[in-house]
């Protein structure tokens, strides 16, 4: 079946139509008449009949047929009259779906009988909500309280969230999951939002294979502000490309290996290996997005991406874990950046080995392409080490274009692998704290440079412009579980670090996103200067040609003195569709803003835009939706930002979906 006899199919003949076909369900708000009263776009008006070329219509001067009498003029309005009636009817039935979304609420006091359609009368089941919320744009929210069942989000475009401040649990008591790798939260549709939940108690007992607490499988989904805890296998796995996980908590996952009970290494937070035909790389998870998120004592590996490409790891607290902390395996063109890792002063979970790798690069897989590209900036680990291929399970893998920069390494080691199955290409090691020493094992295909070493560096890490002395950390703060803070990694007016790293583009920013300048510091922390972000750091040092819905800005214009200036930061692009999209930024004090945007490159590079849309609201969180794109297009778009004495803008690109 073609294309156009599929959608043919699709549509009813217009004698078919009866009173029930033309009424639009009552829980989306009205039937056709009351919306075509309500909303003056449905009328036909001279606009509607000014295109009626494609009606069939006879035109006398292209057709040489005779001027129409009375009785053939009225037949033609009979045409025109249910080609229009057709219309309306296809708008009514399938153009306003989006317009009039509905919302759902569950409550442990509802029935499964009621419509769901208000506070007054919730469902009980999130399930429940879930089967009657198909429309893009529908919302469930789910009221505080317990919800012992499996959910799955199959549909495409909802939102299922806690309601305002509530605290709903989905929990898996001892019974749930009911197969063998199964989930308690699964989202196997596309472009969804969840928010707000505990989920607990995900095969709880080990009672069968497996147990996702929460699984993304489908494309562009997002999950946030969930708090997830024991798991027999992971808390939160991403399998979809565009997958977004965000400020969220995960701990005690991995329970099958409590007190070296097991050998599996699931994780508490991972991303990884999209076994999905539709992926944009067979086997390979794309575009993964793990920011905001505390992953603690897990008993496994704490926070993963492996079999990834353009895996973003960034502003996660992670620590505690009973194995690696932080791993990257079988990884592309991926970026791990203003981290902090750390060991507690009383970790509730002992180490499986005699040391805690913080942060671990490795390649496992010989079947998928070997890590090359990947950025690890900014990032500061505490009584852990750092390991870069100092084991691997693939020959001739290693440190491939990959840069290690301006990281704060205190109480750990940085340990650098070598041998003949593991070969370093390209690779730069620059500006880092180490302050606790560490192995390498090679210099082939590595550079170091403007490194601060506590003590004397192997001589494969030698070079002349590291500095050998006390880099003079503050170490301020507690270092009892969760209570470790940025501040204690922070150099004192004294360091050493200090006006001492080389100038690196990819590393414009500090841990706290502070401007470096044009004189930066050795380590995460550039001393003395603002905590206000200049410029997001959202990508590798690598260029590509695959569509991105988190790209660095090509252009940054900022006016007016810096005590006013007005700073755009943490930009990126969401809820992709075939025809819209969400741009979302945060300004460093309040602004409004507008985003252009075209599909012509050269329009963009002259910056002569003429589509736009105004956040007239003053704000530092900003969100604008673009809507009636081009499906399988690549937009080019800027940003502008003003506070009325002060006015920046930054340029950006994203690509709709094809289908």
């Amino acid at each position: 079946m073609t294309k156009s006899t599929k959608a043919a199919g699709l549509l009813p003949s217009l004698t078919s139509f009866s009173a029930e076909t033309l009424s639009l369900s009552r829980e989306h708000g009205s039937d056709l008449n009351d919306l075509l009263n309500q909303d003056n776009r449905l009328r036909p008006t001279t606009e509607h009949f000014s295109r009626i070329s494609d009606l069939s219509v006879p035109h006398s001067a292209s057709h040489g047929t005779k001027p129409a009498t009375k009785n053939s003029k009225s037949n033609m309005n009979k045409k025109i009259s249910s080609k229009l009636f057709f219309i309306v009817c296809m708008q009514g039935l399938f153009g306003l779906q989006q317009a009039y979304a509905a919302t759902y609420y569950v409550s442990p006091n509802g029935s499964d009988t009621n419509n769901g359609t208000s506070l007054s009368t919730p469902v009980k089941t999130i399930r429940q909500a879930l089967s009657k919320a198909w429309s893009t744009g529908d919302i469930v929210y789910v009221r505080a309280g317990t919800y012992v069942e499996s959910v799955n989000v199959g549909q495409s475009g909802i939102t299922l969230s806690a309601y305002q401040d509530e605290k709903p649990i989905i929990d898996g008591q001892t019974s749930l999951p009911s197969g063998d790798w199964g989930s308690l939260l699964s989202i196997s549709g596309n472009n969804n939002k969840v928010s707000g939940f505990e989920v607990k108690n995900c095969n709880i007992n080990g009672a069968r294979k497996g147990g996702y607490a929460v699984w993304l499988k489908g494309h562009h989904n997002t999950v946030s502000k969930m708090n997830v805890h024991h798991s027999w296998e992971n808390g939160i796995l991403a399998q979809g490309d565009y997958s977004v996980i965000e400020d969220s908590s995960v701990w005690q996952t991995a329970r099958q290996n409590v007190n070296g009970g097991g050998n599996n290494w699931s994780s508490g937070l991972s991303a990884s290996r999209n076994p999905s035909s539709a992926a944009l790389k067979p086997g390979i998870t794309s575009y993964a997005t793990i920011r905001r998120n505390k992953v603690y004592n897990n008993w496994g590996e704490g926070l993963s991406c492996y079999e990834v490409d353009r895996c973003t790891i960034e502003d996660n607290t992670v620590y505690d874990n009973w194995t690696v902390n932080l791993y990257l395996s079988d990884a592309t063109n991926s970026l791990v950046q203003r981290n902090m890792i750390y060991a507690s002063s009383a970790p509730a979970i002992q180490p499986r080995n005699s040391g805690r790798p913080g942060i671990a690069l490795f390649d496992e897989v010989s079947s998928k392409p070997r890590s090359t590209n990947n950025t690890l900036i900014n990032n500061f680990l505490r009584g852990v080490d750092f390991s870069a291929f100092t084991w691997t399970a693939v020959s001739n893998s290693g440190l491939r274009n990959v840069l290690i920069s301006n990281n704060t390494i205190v109480d750990g080691r940085l340990n650098v692998g070598g041998s003949s199955s593991v070969i370093h290409s390209n690779s730069q090691i620059r500006n880092n704290i180490l302050a606790g020493g560490g192995s390498v094992a090679t210099s082939s295909g590595l550079t170091f440079s403007h490194n601060n070493w506590a003590t004397t560096p192997p001589s494969a890490a030698a070079s002349s412009t590291n500095i050998v002395r006390d880099p003079q950390i503050s170490r301020s703060g507690s270092t009892s579980p969760g209570a470790l803070t940025g501040d204690y990694f922070k150099v004192l007016g004294s360091s050493p670090a200090i006006n001492a790293a080389m100038s690196l583009s990819p590393v414009a920013n500090d841990y706290f996103k502070a401007s470096r300048g044009s004189a930066p510091d050795i380590g995460g922390h550039e001393y003395g200067s603002s905590t206000t972000t200049t410029s997001p750091t959202t990508t590798t040092p690598t260029t590509t040609t695959e569509p991105t819905s988190t790209s660095t800005p090509t252009t940054t214009t900022t006016t007016q003195p810096s005590s006013t200036s007005v700073n755009i930061s943490s930009k990126y692009v969401t809820n992709i569709t075939r025809n819209s999209a969400t741009i979302k930024w945060t300004t460093n004090v309040p602004t409004t803003g507008t985003v252009w945007y075209t599909v012509k490159s050269d329009v963009a590079a002259a910056g002569t835009y003429t589509l736009k849309v105004v956040d007239s609201n003053s704000s530092t969180s900003h969100s604008v939706n673009l809507g009636n794109l081009y499906n399988n297009t690549t937009y080019y778009f800027k940003i502008t930002a003003t506070n009325g004495s002060s006015t920046t803008s930054t340029t950006s690109t994203f690509k709709t979906l094809q289908y």
